[in-house]
């Protein structure tokens, strides 16, 4: 792990920061001083003007609500690691593959936390740990839930298969339809990308491919759309 701090915006990212006991976090620096009761450190608390955050927030589509804070990253945490930790439990799980928009990643992230998702599993190399846009995009959900990087999807998926947990793919072309699944108590589900969709290995390693049926008139989903309507078929399971 790379422990390098870096700076995150947004309320409920830098409130959620602050509040986990897990993550360093150095400093907070606010626009506004009526928003130092959200937090219960007021140690760390610094009051800058807007000059301050436009200066470490170049990228204008950050939203960053005058609240900012310099953290570092959480201890990472290997698959087997986390295997061993839910070993037998129920568990759902997801696995991202190639999705290259850091707010689509985010907002899978605040979905997955959203609805009791265990943990996610993501390609070191396509994951932008210190992304803000990633973030704000989860509204906090970077502290409730375990990122598992590593070096090789396929690898990570017969490392699933072995710990009894059932490989499912997302597939708008699938004969299969995902409402007529019966679902096992330790799963995942890889979700691809969003122009390519999951590459044709992975999807060959997976156990069952199933599709969100959809109105003709649309013809996808964007992933974090695609996620939330997944989640919300399991939750109805």
């Amino acid at each position: 792990m790379e422990n390098i701090g870096f700076w995150i915006g947004g309320k409920h990212a830098v409130i959620s920061a602050s509040n986990n006991q897990k993550r360093k976090c150095e400093k907070i620096v606010l626009l506004n001083s009526g928003n130092v009761n959200n937090f219960s450190n007021k140690k760390k608390i610094e009051i800058k003007d807007k000059k301050f955050f436009n200066k470490i927030f170049l990228n204008k589509n950050i939203n960053h609500q005058g609240f900012a804070a310099f953290i570092y990253p959480l201890e990472d945490i290997s698959v087997n690691e986390f295997l061993k930790e839910t070993y037998n439990q129920k568990i759902n799980l997801l696995i991202i593959d190639d999705i290259q928009d850091d707010r689509n990643i985010g907002s899978i992230i605040r979905t997955s936390v959203a609805f009791g998702i265990a943990a996610i599993i993501i390609n070191k190399r396509e994951f932008r740990s210190k992304s803000q846009e990633m973030y704000k995009a989860a509204s906090g959900g970077m502290e409730y839930i375990n990122i598992l990087q590593v070096s090789n999807l396929n690898n990570a998926i017969e490392l699933l298969k072995k710990n009894k947990i059932w490989i499912y793919a997302l597939d708008s072309e699938s004969q299969n339809n995902i409402y007529e699944e019966d679902f096992d108590n330790r799963s995942a589900f890889v979700l691809g990308s969003e122009g390519k969709g999951i590459k044709n290995l992975i999807k060959q390693n997976c156990d069952k491919i199933l599709k969100i049926p959809i109105s003709s008139k649309i013809k996808s989903l964007n992933v974090s759309n695609a996620t939330s309507a997944l989640l919300s078929i399991l939750r109805s399971k």
